[in-house]
This record gives structure tokens, C-alpha cells and sequence, in this order.
């Protein structure tokens, strides 16, 4: 049972004890439900508890066989297909999270006894740590942290109900990629009822694009109207075919630097979610929260995501802790962390044999596919 106290001096209790508190605020994350173990989740989650710092966490998927028949009494041994094999490896990274409790007559003096206890500590730290883990998953995926989009769709300054249909095409058929050649159909992502399908995540600039689509207003106003599957009710913005739409909060916070290959500790988030550019090229562009970003830039875009099974890898090590220090002034005051061993990043699978000739796995986005939107005037 989870209690308001630490026995700070038992490694194994304090352990888990911090680990409880992550999993309750893990109930805020927005991609804890499409984290899974297996490479059918949209984000890959695996954990090898023994990796520190430098170590490497590792991906295995599977392909399947092809090859031609074997017609009569011709010779079929030796002509067997190799059974193709992918992998995908990050390596984790040391991490910590901190927060000053005060000192003990400030949290009196306000009435607020708890901002000096480990249980409120932790409560904080849970709540940081899932903006943290978040975030360095939107940012994996939109290619901010340097793994740039093999491929691209960019609709230029319009998004509206017909091109949802013209995007779904170009997922089954590999032809209309702005940026990126043929490659295999993102692996679709399973409902808890078997359906099969992508998510599609859009920001609210390109989600107020679509709501003001008359085709769109059209189907709205008469569909799902009542009840808790109504699409305005529940945040999904609707399903077409394949694709399910999702709206996604914005980024609220700071970036150090000012190019897109940042690290996960570049970040001070206040609000997780996804960011904009301000340039016609993504690559020498700044991003939301990055100082100089320009919000009235006339080169403004958006970047919607789709995802699809196995899109996202993310990698943890030794169990997270909960640490504690007093201050050297006679420990008037202290400071409290969780440390963590993690990494996110997009799949890119490594052929481990042989790639296949057409439907390609191998040194691309494996389950993602970047929409660009120009929302600037």
C-alpha cells in the first residue's frame, strides 16, 4: 500500500515506492495508451533493467517471407527466402528531475505542510517526469531531435476534408510523398476491438483548418450526435476509413539552442505537446519554444504526425530513484530528484539480412509520416 512515508535507507523499498508514483501519474500521459512491450504498439516500450549510463536497449521485429512459387517438378531446395530480420537499438541516457522542497517554517508559514514531504516531492516529480517522457516522444516523432521525416506529405496552405482521403492513399500506395520514395505501408495500429487503423495527430491550427471545412461541418452536424461516441464530446475529431483524427495540445515552454537536433534535457516543459516551425525549411527553421521562434512568421507550418504500429522506441534502464539532499547550512533546507535511465526516438530498423525490394523497412521511419501544414499569413 502506498503511504506518505520513504524508508529512505532500503535501495529496494525507496525503488519502488518512487515507481508507484510514476505509474499513478502515468494515468495523464497522453501516450500511455498506445505504449505497449511489443513492436505492435504504436510506442515500443522495452526496459532491460541492468542498463546504465552508455548502455543499449534493444529492438527486434520480424519480417515477413516473399517469394516466387515453385511451379511442377522443378527443384525448390535451395530456393527457399530468407527469413528477414530487423533491429533497432538506443542507448540510455542518466537523468534527473528536481525539485527544491523549501524550508520547513516557509511550508508552515503558508499552510502547506506537504511542500516538505517525500510524498508531495514525489507527486511533483511523477507529474514532471510524465511532461518529460511526453515530450521527448512528440519530439522524437515531429523530427526535432535530429532524426528528420523520411517521408513527407506537405499540402501546402490547406487542409480540408478531400485531402484526408488523398492522404490515406498515399499511405496504401506509397505514391504522393512530398518527400520520400516507396517504401512499405505503416503497420496499422489495432483497437482493442481488432480494428485496424493510423492515428493521425494534428495541433489545433490544423485541426481548426479541418472544423472549418464545409464538407466537414457537413458530416459533423449529421453524424454521432448523441451520446459519449460524439466526436466533439470525446476530442477525437472523427474516423475516415483508416485514419482516426486526434487533436493534440501545444508546447508550452523553453528550448536551449537554436537548431533541431536538441537533446531531452534541452527542454524546460511546461505543457507537453506538439510544435510548430517558422521557416519554409523545417531543417534551418526554429521550433515553438526555441528563443526567436517567430509566432507571426508568414512561413509558419504545422506538423501533423501519422502514426502506426511500432512508430515510437522507448528505452528505460535501472529502475528509477527517488534521491534526497539537505542543504551544507545545517539542512535548513533540501532539494528532492528522480533519476532515470531512458531514451525516445523514432524506429528506424537495421536490415539484418536483406531488405525487401519494394515494400522497403529498413533506414526510414518505420511506423511515421510527418504532414506539413503552412498555417502563416
Amino acid at each position: 500500500m502506498t503511504t506518505g512515508v520513504v524508508k529512505y535507507g532500503s535501495d529496494l523499498e525507496r525503488r519502488k515506492w518512487m515507481r508507484e508514483g510514476l505509474i499513478q501519474s502515468a494515468s495523464t500521459s497522453f501516450w500511455s495508451p498506445m505504449t505497449g512491450s511489443t513492436k505492435d504498439a504504436i510506442v515500443y516500450q522495452s526496459t532491460n533493467a541492468n542498463a546504465g549510463d552508455g548502455h543499449t536497449v534493444v529492438f527486434d521485429y520480424s519480417g515477413n517471407i516473399s517469394g516466387k512459387a515453385i511451379k511442377g517438378k522443378e527443384t525448390a531446395y535451395g530456393k527457399g527466402e530468407e527469413k528477414r530480420k530487423f533491429s533497432d537499438k538506443l542507448t540510455v541516457e542518466r537523468y534527473r528531475l528536481v525539485v527544491d522542497n523549501g524550508d520547513e517554517f516557509d511550508g508552515v508559514n503558508i499552510g502547506d505542510i506537504n511542500l516538505t514531504t517525500h510524498a508531495d516531492s514525489r507527486s511533483k516529480l511523477g507529474d514532471l517526469f510524465t511532461r518529460f517522457k511526453d515530450q521527448s516522444l512528440f519530439d522524437a516523432a515531429q523530427g526535432s531531435l535530429g532524426q528528420a521525416p523520411s517521408h513527407v506529405i506537405d499540402l501546402g496552405a490547406s487542409f480540408g476534408y478531400n485531402d484526408l482521403f488523398e492522404i490515406e492513399k498515399t499511405l496504401k500506395t506509397s505514391t504522393g510523398f512530398t518527400t520520400g520514395g516507396i517504401r512499405r505501408p505503416l503497420d496499422a495500429y489495432r483497437t482493442a476491438d481488432g480494428k485496424p487503423l493510423w492515428i493521425f495527430l494534428v495541433d489545433s491550427a490544423m485541426a481548426t483548418l479541418l472544423k472549418q471545412d464545409d464538407k466537414f461541418q457537413s458530416i459533423v452536424s449529421n453524424a454521432d450526435v448523441r451520446g459519449n461516441g460524439n466526436r466533439l464530446i470525446n476530442g477525437v475529431i472523427g474516423k475516415l476509413g483508416n485514419l482516426i483524427i486526434v487533436e493534440v495540445s501545444q508546447f508550452f515552454g523553453e528550448t536551449n539552442g537554436t537548431t533541431n537536433n536538441w537533446g531531452l534535457d534541452a527542454s524546460n516543459i511546461e505543457i507537453s505537446g506538439m510544435r510548430q516551425y517558422d521557416g519554409a525549411v523545417p531543417g534551418s527553421a526554429l521550433w515553438t519554444g526555441q528563443e526567436g521562434f517567430d509566432y507571426a512568421s508568414s512561413e509558419l507550418h504545422s506538423r501533423g504526425l501519422i502514426l502506426g504500429a511500432g512508430a515510437l522506441q522507448l528505452g528505460f534502464g535501472k529502475m528509477p530513484d527517488y534521491k534526497f539532499q539537505k542543504s551544507v547550512d545545517f539542512g535548513i533546507t533540501s532539494e528532492s530528484a528522480v533519476e532515470f535511465w531512458m531514451d525516445a526516438k523514432k524506429a528506424v530498423m537495421t536490415a539484418e539480412n536483406t531488405d525487401y525490394t519494394q515494400a522497403k523497412v529498413a533506414n526510414l521511419d518505420y511506423g511515421v509520416v510527418a504532414v506539413d501544414v503552412k498555417i502563416g499569413a
